[in-house]
């Protein structure tokens, strides 16, 4: 990744903010691009709806990138993950309309 580059959202829309969390809603629509983005903070992202799958491509350090294929099979509605921070990743919705929320926890001290 270059210092020029612009990097996109996490996520579609910010719902909520304060000094330990920050909610975003999600929705990458069918054949949609969520574009490249830095995940900076550990997340959770609870899934409202259970679909994909999602073809992700991550960037290493030096911007060289590899795809992986989700199915998400562990993803029904209102299934959780914790994700950890640092990944750059751009995701592109496989499956029909995917809805979910993501919460980033923001590093207090």
């Amino acid at each position: 990744m270059t210092t020029q580059e612009k990097l996109r959202p996490i996520a579609t829309k910010i719902l909520y903010e304060d000094d330990e969390v920050r909610v975003w809603d999600q929705v990458i629509n069918p054949g949609e691009t969520l574009g490249k983005h830095h995940h900076e903070l550990d997340y959770v992202i609870v899934n409202v709806t259970d679909s994909g799958p999602f073809e992700v491509e991550f960037f290493d350090a030096e911007g060289n990138s590899s795809k992986q294929r989700f199915d998400l099979p562990d993803a029904k509605r209102g299934g959780s993950v914790l994700v950890k921070k640092g990944h750059i990743e751009i995701a592109h919705n496989l499956g029909p309309r995917f809805r979910a929320i993501l919460v980033e926890l923001k590093e207090t001290v």
